[in-house]
């Protein structure tokens, strides 16, 4: 993972920290919405469905980038089954697209629920 602030010194993680803190947080997060307390108000929730458009977005580049090192044509998997690596392969960019149209469908969603927020008020928990 790079440090997207200028300036500052990049900072590089390996994948499966990443994707361990990735599941963590998504965990943590689904638990926190989940549960039958008011969780947040609906300026806090607006919040929370913008960084999960850019969340998705993000994850469906990550599947194409995974997608792309699992390839035939990559000669690191010579020794494994051709049809296993297209399998694989075309799983991933299936799950890639599947994440990108997830963040399209809430991208969609965004303006209905700015809709909620403010006839409600921002302030509401729900």
């Amino acid at each position: 993972m790079r440090n997207p602030e200028p300036g500052l010194p990049g900072l590089s993680l390996p994948p499966t920290v990443v994707a361990g803190h990735l599941r963590s947080c998504a965990e943590e997060l689904a638990g926190s919405l989940r549960g039958h307390h008011e969780a947040a108000t609906l300026g806090e929730l607006a919040e929370v469905v913008t960084q999960l458009v850019a969340g998705q977005h993000a994850l469906a580049h990550a599947l194409a980038g995974l997608a792309g090192r699992v390839d035939v044509r990559n000669g690191a998997l010579a020794a494994a089954s051709t049809v296993d690596v297209e399998v694989v392969t075309e799983i991933l960019q299936a799950a890639a697209c599947a994440a990108g149209c997830s963040a399209e469908a809430l991208a969609d969603a965004q303006p209905s629920f700015d809709c909620v927020r403010e006839s409600a008020g921002p302030e509401t928990r729900v």
